[in-house]
């Protein structure tokens, strides 16, 4: 929890949602405002990693009248906020590490296999990282990505389904940086991606989005 999101809380629990939000500048509060002032308030980012306006402040703007009918100093809240939003352009801009699980596959494989069902299953080979990784010390990101493909390898028992039996995992770390790991977890080095396919299915020449299977994320 950072500092301000605490002292937002403390503060906040001693006045009641209404007369808050009335010194925050809502004439007739309602639900919504009350729904959006008990989001920001937990929220430990203050609502500022998510777009919201209510035709009265926009996500900047409600956290700041929220820290001044708090009477919280200008001087203490609004560095706070700026670090907030900085730290979350930089999640925002910064490449996030993944993992690609590569079977070898090849379109031949499968040639009864529609590429539309292909494309559907394309998020099974790209396996996601927590969004914090890139944050951490090389060796620490190396680390997670080996806890990954260890539990990703006890999960799957080595093979996926279509695509075939695991050969080994890209370590996408970078911008155009790609380790190579074995399924038992070896660093064999850099590695490159020629020959490397993703299914897709496209309309007019543009990539058309396609549905993941239930509880997967694509990357």
């Amino acid at each position: 929890m950072t500092d301000i999101s605490q002292v937002v809380q403390q503060r906040a629990a001693e006045v009641t949602a209404d007369e808050l939000l009335t010194r925050m500048g809502y004439r007739n509060v309602g639900t919504k405002a009350r729904d959006r002032l008990s989001r920001v308030v937990a929220d430990q980012q203050l609502g500022l990693a998510t777009p919201e306006y209510d035709f009265h402040f926009a996500s900047r703007a409600f956290s700041e009248a929220l820290c001044q009918a708090l009477a919280m100093e200008p001087d203490d809240y609004l560095p706070a906020l700026d670090a907030i939003e900085a730290h979350l352009e930089e999640e925002l801009q910064a490449y996030k590490p993944w993992l690609f699980v590569d079977t070898g596959f090849k379109r031949a494989d499968r040639p009864g296999t529609a590429i539309f069902i292909l494309a559907m299953i394309e998020s099974k080979r790209r396996l996601r990282l927590p969004p914090d990784t890139f944050r951490l010390p090389w060796e620490q990101q190396l680390q997670r990505a080996q806890q990954l493909v260890r539990q990703h390898m006890a999960d799957t028992g080595g093979e996926l389904k279509i695509w075939g039996r695991i050969q080994r995992y890209l370590f996408c770390y970078a911008e155009d940086q790609t380790l190579e790991l074995s399924p038992n977890l070896d660093v064999v080095g850099d590695a490159s991606w020629t020959g490397i396919s993703q299914a897709s299915v496209t309309l007019k020449g543009k990539p058309l989005p396609l549905p993941t299977p239930e509880g997967e994320d694509a990357t």
